[in-house]
């Protein structure tokens, strides 16, 4: 059951050429989007509509997007009377000016920002700066459900080989239980109803999800549908637009081959919120996303057992992350067939409130009869980290179902640099001496800075199930020039 209207596309979409090198595209909200009373934006003096979101953490947050090629001037006026500003991430080596309580700062290619206040994390502002959009999509065309400018409330979609759900920007689209759903499951561990899955993709080829706009899940009950189920499916698209408020899961793939997901933006502060969740998937790429969860926000798991496919040939790369309390980036639990082939590279993680417990910035958690081999954290920054860094264990847990605990053979730490105001510890525990957590490397990883070149210089915890771990080097690390990107087919860094 889809929108019960589409509103007339293109008709709010505001792109302007700002001289030879700039172009800027500018999405109006609709008619009763209340903005936010923090912050103001202008892009080259256009000014873009600023939303709020709730979060876990210090909020509300406010957000605005826009889309852009060339060199702009950004100006952010907030509310409040403040004298310093921070854009993270750090990384990115944006610097703003402070003339008379405005922000202001130029932009040459894509960036997803946060601009935090005299150093604290409360009423946040997120930027998202997206490239231009790349053959937008229109309403008459057959294999394509189109939301067009404006609010929309919708049920649920299924998608079919070839077709594209598409949120123009502009657009929010609020999904609702209707009266006739009727739950899927009456009580679920939590004590709460489940109904079907918001949009469906199942044993489908070239599916795609994308656009500029909003999917805003707040009135969904908690754990109500999840997001986005894509299942069995081969080459699937999900790129773009913003999602706030999920229920449980939100981009939760399973058994599926060749997935992209792009430069998506979440803000979500209920619990089981996980960002992206990689199941037993295949040949799989994440990159250039903003994600702010109540729950893991990237991790890779297999929650069948044979004769479901391994997770394998994984890359995860340029992502900014704000931790608000599981499990930043991994292998998270639901270790059922084998995990190889994984790589966490050239991410930031911007804030860590993970707190202890098996939560961490980085993790890999084994709570089945899987083997995790290959496994790469590789050039990854973690600017606040409150607690645990790195958390690697073998044991059982609440998610877990098989009796046997699986094995860990091959973890690379590599270029890592986090920071926090108390040194953060890391653990690595093995099961058994038939079930370890074994070679483990640590190459330039720095800590306050203060090279790890030891457990207790790392204030790491090993047990008895822990072999061969290895410190290599002590190597600074390149300057961000270089990852200073050129424009790749996304609109961000290429490979």
């Amino acid at each position: 059951m889809l929108a019960e209207k589409l509103v007339p596309a293109l008709a709010c979409i505001l792109a302007f050429s700002v001289g030879a090198d700039a172009e800027i595209v500018v999405y109006p909200a609709p008619p009763g989007e209340t903005p936010s009373s923090d912050y103001r934006v202008t892009v080259n003096g256009r000014a873009i509509h600023v939303y709020t979101a709730q979060t876990l953490n210090g909020g509300p947050a406010s957000f605005a997007y826009f889309d852009f090629s060339g060199k702009v001037t950004v100006t952010v006026t907030p509310d409040r009377a403040f004298t310093s500003a921070m854009i993270r991430p750090a990384s990115f080596g944006i610097i703003p000016s402070i003339d008379k309580q405005e922000l202001r700062f130029e932009l040459s290619r894509p960036r997803n920002l946060t601009i935090e206040l005299d150093g604290g994390t409360d009423r946040v502002l997120h930027l998202f700066a997206n490239p231009l959009e790349q053959d937008p999509l229109r309403p008459d065309d057959p294999n394509v459900t189109y939301f067009g400018p404006g609010v929309h409330e919708i049920g649920t979609a299924k998608l079919t080989s070839g077709q594209t759900l598409y949120i123009a920007g502009g657009a929010v689209v609020r999904p609702v239980i209707r009266p006739e759903d009727k739950p899927t499951v009456e009580r679920n561990w939590a004590g709460n109803k489940e109904y079907d899955n918001l949009l469906t993709a199942e044993g489908a080829s070239n599916v795609t999800i994308r656009g500029r706009g909003i999917l805003d899940l707040s009135r969904l009950p908690w754990h109500a549908r999840t997001a986005f189920m894509i299942s069995d499916c081969d080459h699937v698209l999900v790129e773009g637009i913003v999602i706030l408020v999920a229920p449980p899961w939100v981009v939760a793939v399973f058994d599926s081959r060749n997935v992209t997901v792009r430069n998506i933006k979440q803000i979500c502060r209920r619990e089981n919120s996980d960002g992206v969740d990689l199941c037993n998937t295949q040949d799989a790429l994440v990159e250039d996303c903003f994600l702010r969860n109540n729950d893991d926000e990237v991790c890779v798991k297999t929650t069948s057992p044979a004769p479901a496919p391994e997770s394998r040939n994984i890359v995860v790369r340029r992502c900014v992350i704000w931790n608000e309390r599981a499990r930043g980036l991994g292998i998270t639990s639901e270790t059922r067939r084998n995990i190889t082939h994984v790589v966490f590279r050239d991410c930031d993680i911007i804030h860590d409130f993970s707190n202890g417990g098996d939560c961490a910035a980085l993790a890999v958690l084994v709570s089945d009869s899987g083997t995790m081999s290959d496994i790469r954290f590789e050039d990854i920054r973690v600017e606040d980290v409150r607690n645990t860094l790195i958390n690697g264990w073998i044991g059982a847990d609440m998610w877990g179902h098989d009796n046997e605990r699986g094995h860990v053979n091959g973890v690379l730490f590599r270029d890592i640099t986090a920071a926090g105001e108390r040194f953060p510890g890391s653990r690595l525990a093995g099961c058994d001496p038939a079930h370890l957590f074994e070679n483990v490397t640590f190459e330039n990883v720095r800590i306050n800075e203060q090279a790890v070149t030891s457990l207790a210089t790392g204030h790491i915890q090993a047990n008895e199930h822990v072999k061969d771990i290895k410190f290599a080097g002590s190597r600074v690390p390149d300057p961000p020039s270089r990852r200073e990107p050129l424009t790749g087919e996304s609109g961000f860094a290429p490979p």
